[in-house]
């Protein structure tokens, strides 16, 4: 058997919780967790709980590492890598990638278009 409790406010994912149980009265009554006998269900001390509230959402859009020498944007020959800084990976599903026609190139001033994009 279970015993769902409601409470006033929402946990959040990562908060501790306990949870403590005392029969709020002395006799065997319907005022107590009870068994079909009738039987009061004893008090317990303070029980920690496992929270599984899920994680929220990743609002957070990743940010082009600009400042970081190993990290910022670098060309070789025809291949300009961008790096994201993100708490999350990037989506490199290949239905969700980037568009070619997002981004502009230039190179001395003149246009270069990108043919292709990957997300590792």
């Amino acid at each position: 058997k279970t015993v769902t409790l409601t409470l006033a406010m929402a946990v959040s994912h990562g908060q501790s919780v306990t949870v403590a149980y005392a029969d709020p009265t002395t006799d065997d009554d319907a005022n107590a967790i009870q068994d079909t006998a009738g039987n009061d269900a004893a008090s317990f001390a303070a029980t920690e709980v496992v929270n599984d509230t899920p994680a929220p959402a990743d609002t957070t859009a990743p940010q082009l590492i600009t400042s970081s020498d190993t990290t910022r944007p670098r060309v070789n020959g025809d291949q300009l890598v961008l790096s994201f800084d993100d708490s999350s990976d990037l989506d490199a599903d290949a239905d969700h990638k980037p568009d070619t026609r997002a981004f502009a190139v230039l190179v001395n001033g003149v246009a270069n278009a990108v043919t292709n994009v990957t997300v590792d």
